[in-house]
């Protein structure tokens, strides 16, 4: 028996959008945790970095406008 390929398609559409969405959200998730994980490590050696935590938390806000950018657009995208 032979299956019909084209009527059980992918929708091309479809995949470039996960594809797009999940790239696109891998790159603000590093950021973050590059952040964080920078903070953590200046706050451990010097605990009076402790006072840019408000900095920190705008700079992480941006990144996740970013991810929220990307994901905006992947609904936006025909």
């Amino acid at each position: 028996m032979f299956v019909n390929f084209a009527a059980e398609a992918v929708n091309t559409a479809v995949l470039a959008k996960g594809i797009m969405m999940g790239f696109g959200m891998i790159g603000p998730a590093i950021g973050i945790g590059l952040i964080g994980n920078a903070f953590m490590n200046a706050v451990g050696r010097n605990p009076e970095a402790a006072k840019y935590l408000g900095q920190i938390l705008v700079i992480i806000a941006i990144i996740e406008l970013m991810a929220l950018l990307v994901f905006a657009s992947v609904f936006i995208i025909k």
